[in-house]
């Protein structure tokens, strides 16, 4: 129980990323029904939070190291320093979707299905226009 704040980064790492990523891009890949634009600036919002949070926590394997070299403990500077290649993969896995994805990975807004307004009443404008249809 020397080192647990390490052994808890690690596992945040190991698995949490994983997680989040998947998350991210289930939802990112979906086509949710949305009923108002609000709603789905909302899902889209939620949905970069989560991609955003995976990457960041893809960093922890740097944090790691640097913590582990600075009260001088081998055990977990391997442990980290090793993390540092499935690091490097998870950014070239993620930057791969990305370039074969149709919409950007962290921006996008879905689409929502809110109906457009029925015009009731025209009111004609200068320049010679006048309402269609008489």
């Amino acid at each position: 129980m020397k080192r647990v704040g390490f052994g808890v980064l690690l596992f945040a790492w190991l698995y949490g990323v994983p997680f989040l990523l998947i998350v991210g891009l289930m939802r990112r890949t979906s086509s949710p029904y949305m009923a108002t634009h609000a709603a789905a600036q909302a899902f889209g919002a939620t949905t970069d939070t989560i991609l955003t949070a995976a990457l960041l926590l893809n960093l922890a394997p740097v944090a790691g190291v640097l913590l582990a070299r600075l009260v001088r403990d081998q055990y977990w500077t391997r442990h980290f320093v090793w993390s540092l290649a499935g690091m490097a993969l998870v950014y070239l896995a993620v930057s791969i979707a990305g370039s074969v994805a149709t919409a950007p990975l962290i921006g996008w807004t879905p689409a929502d299905q809110e109906p457009a307004p029925r015009i009731t009443q025209c009111i004609p404008i200068s320049g010679g226009h006048g309402c269609p249809g008489g």
